[in-house]
């Protein structure tokens, strides 16, 4: 797959490296621009809408990085080809024409980098038309009001076409911006974070907070109390999400829309866009560019230079069904800040690290525990979510019980046989058949700073009740099951990844510990290792599918075997922990805490734990 030269050569430290570094993104599309510059043709996958949008969607991502290139005086050589979409693809005379807009039309979804592009560069994207063409664009953009979307983020789009619109000095509608603006209010929840019909996840930080943080930049001083608000908001959001951040650029793997890779990071792009220093510069300096270092160290793009469908390799096994070929495109939303000038504080300021030492930061709105260890990784603990609609791998992308920046989180491609379903992370429940259901939708979940809890049904006669406690670098679950069935129970741990790239193949160390109850399993890079404290039958293994781990194609998982018959109730303990190595930092065997459990009574290192 071919290299980003400036980051192959980790020299992504300065504005110019960034510029560099997604001119040479963009040169790749340039083939692939269509002949009428309105659509961008990179594949032929496809999304659930139809493949003449999967073009413009494509075509109107790269504005995310275009714009702000433009407009902070950098130059790209397909700029003018690509600039010819804003005429051709709102002609209906256009072969490349991009069609009237419906009700939830993902037209509507592209037209936010549009809008933005025409604010950012008109000397490139407005002042050149004529009066005609300018009328035509607009009443193309503006068509989207009044149209039945979805009740997210999407009102976002809107808002940013109007508000395009009016800046811009032409018509628009501001009973429907204001529609809009109220509808995003009504899903904010607490501590910085919005909801919808989908968990808590990162259409936070590069859906609603970016938007409301580019609505901040240009309305101010039009809507200030309004911007007030926002600013308030996207400050304690900022405190709370650079939790989610490794040292080494990595950001935690959670949720849908991963492919969109790097747009992780462009929540603070957007904070330096808007001016608002949330985190020391120097401290957001340093998550966005270790953040790009991360991403361009993988093997994301393809041999023509695209970036692919997948997470840290390609693969369509983890995407989403809205994730068309130009889909990866909406990360360049994290290009952002070239639109900042040299002089700028983001860019005057020294890289610094994170501010975040090894210990726990309890997020109550999300019901979760972010677990930073000494050995770099950082990891979410969740007491579950579930998203009001069945989207792909809805349970293993929102309900597992930990998801990691180095063990990623593994997606299930069938639910029969256990290698097929995405045993880690999470108690996966059988009625005896190899049919594995795993915690979907709790039905409660409460947190404290110290534990939390879920109760979940996998079958109606089948409750089971989970606590997860974070131990140092390790962390214990527990389950209560009442069973009303015979059940087969499996509980993994962490995959952790068994080939090394293109190294001479070296067979994992596999070993018992803890008479027997507990399993390490040892390769040249790292461990993981479960414990079976109380309930557990025996400990083993097993080699998942291929390609169902976001961040490496083949793994190995530890695995807890139980059973439980009709009429029982079954304690499950069980103790996990993984790390990398890294120089200077303890093995994961060296932090393991001793955990008892002994007449309904758990105690870590000799200290009691009452349950809530």
């Amino acid at each position: 797959m071919k290299d980003i030269y400036y980051l192959k050569n980790n020299a992504l430290r300065t504005r110019d490296d960034v510029a560099r570094c997604l001119v040479e993104l963009l040169d790749s599309c340039i083939p692939h621009i269509t002949k009428e510059g309105a659509g961008l043709d990179v594949g032929k996958s496809s999304a659930h809408y139809p493949n003449k949008v999967n073009l413009f969607e494509g075509w109107s991502r790269l504005l995310w990085g275009i714009a702000p290139l433009v407009h902070g005086g950098y130059s790209w050589d397909g700029t003018k080809q690509h600039a010819r979409g804003f005429i051709s693809g709102v002609d209906p005379a256009s072969t490349e024409f991009w069609g009237p807009v419906g009700d939830g039309d993902q037209r509507i979804v592209e037209m936010a980098a549009m809008s933005l592009a025409l604010l950012l560069c008109p000397e490139t994207y407005w002042d050149p038309l004529t009066e005609s063409q300018k009328t035509s664009l607009v009443n193309w953009l503006c068509s989207c009001n009044g149209k039945r979307i979805s009740n997210n983020n999407w009102h976002f789009f809107r808002i940013l076409v109007n508000m395009a619109a009016m800046l811009l000095g032409r018509d628009y509608d501001k009973n429907q911006m204001d529609e809009d603006l109220e509808f995003i209010d009504s899903l904010y929840v607490s501590d910085g974070w919005y909801k919808d019909d989908v968990p808590f996840d990162y259409y936070n930080p590069f859906g609603i907070q970016f938007y409301c943080l580019v609505y901040y930049k240009y309305m101010k001083d039009l809507d200030p109390e309004r911007c007030r608000t926002y600013k308030d908001r996207v400050s304690q959001f900022g405190r709370q999400f650079a939790t989610w951040f490794s040292d080494n650029g990595a950001s935690i793997p959670f949720g849908r829309s991963q492919t969109y890779r790097f747009a992780a990071s462009c929540f603070f792009s957007a904070c330096a866009f808007a001016g608002l220093e949330v985190l020391p510069w120097g401290v957001m300096k340093g998550i966005v560019l270790r953040n790009l270092r991360f991403w361009f160290s993988k093997p994301i793009l393809d041999n023509a230079g695209m970036l692919t469908i997948g997470y840290t390799y390609p693969s369509l096994v983890v995407a989403d069904e809205y994730n068309a070929p130009g889909s990866p495109y909406w990360g360049l939303k994290t290009f952002l800040v070239l639109a900042l000038g040299e002089d700028h504080p983001f860019w005057t300021s020294e890289e610094k690290e994170l501010p975040i030492g090894p210990g726990n930061t309890h997020m109550p709105a999300l019901c979760s525990i972010i677990q930073h260890s000494r050995q770099g990784n950082v990891t979410m603990l969740s007491a579950g979510q579930y998203p009001a609609f069945e989207m792909n791998n809805a349970a293993e992308k929102y309900s597992k019980f930990a998801y990691s920046t180095d063990f990623g989180f593994s997606v299930s491609i069938g639910p029969y046989t256990i290698e097929k379903v995405s045993v880690d992370n999470m108690l996966l429940v059988s009625e005896c058949d190899d049919y594995w259901r795993p915690r979907r939708r709790p039905e409660e979940t409460r947190s404290t700073d110290e534990q939390l809890y879920s109760r979940w049904k996998p079958f109606d006669d089948v409750e089971i009740e989970t606590w997860i406690i974070p131990s140092g670098d390790w962390h214990v679950r527990v389950h209560k099951v009442k069973a009303g069935r015979n059940l087969w129970l499996r509980e993994g741990g962490f995959g952790i990844m068994r080939y090394n790239d293109y190294d001479v193949y070296k067979k994992e160390r596999i070993s018992k510990f803890d008479q027997d109850n507990g399993l390490k399993i040892e390769t040249d890079w790292g461990i993981s290792a479960i414990d079976s404290i109380s309930g557990g039958d025996f400990v083993s293994f097993i080699y998942p599918m291929p390609n169902t781990n976001l961040m490496f194609s083949t793994q190995i998982t530890p695995v807890i075997s139980s059973s439980c018959r009709r009429g029982e109730e079954l304690e499950l303990v069980t103790l996990v922990g993984a790390g990398l190595f890294r120089d200077g930092m303890p093995s994961i065997m060296d932090c393991k805490p001793e955990v008892e459990y002994k007449d309904g009574v758990l105690s870590i290192d000799g200290c009691a734990v009452d349950l809530i």
